[in-house]
């Protein structure tokens, strides 16, 4: 049983998510055949001042590595305290070698987005570049 709460709804295909983002991402996955699972595993990651925050991916692909990498792709919508970067920032510092981080974001909010909370980032509007650079590592 996971500690973390799942807010959210489960998608025709089953799978539970958190937002339209999200759900437009499984959607995406789903229809090119990408095998992901929502919100499995955890750890916990220091952020900020020191403190312990639970970190739980929000996609993360099971059948694709990237550098022996596990591939997470995290939806984000605000570079806004509480967003999420932090934790993504924490855990590129953290564990790097072991997760590769995707965000998709629209595209104005690519600028905002510290360079140092993803390895790749991709726009929500449009997910052929995502399925390209995908399908380069298959």
């Amino acid at each position: 049983m996971s500690l973390h709460r799942r807010p959210g709804w489960t998608l025709p295909n089953g799978h539970q998510v958190r937002s339209n983002m999200e759900a437009a991402l499984c959607d995406f996955l789903v229809v090119n055949e990408l095998a992901h699972e929502h919100w499995q595993g955890g750890f916990e990651l220091e952020v900020g001042t020191g403190a312990l925050r639970l970190y739980i991916p929000s996609v993360t692909l099971t059948g694709l590595r990237k550098d022996a990498a596990a591939i997470v792709i995290e939806p984000v919508d605000s570079a806004q305290p509480g967003s999420g970067v932090r934790r993504l920032q924490a855990l590129r510092r953290e564990r790097g070698r072991d997760y590769y981080v995707i965000i998709i974001a629209r595209q104005p909010l690519h600028t905002q987005l510290p360079r140092d909370a993803y390895d790749a980032i991709f726009p929500l509007e449009d997910f052929e570049p995502l399925r390209l650079f995908l399908r380069s590592l298959a």
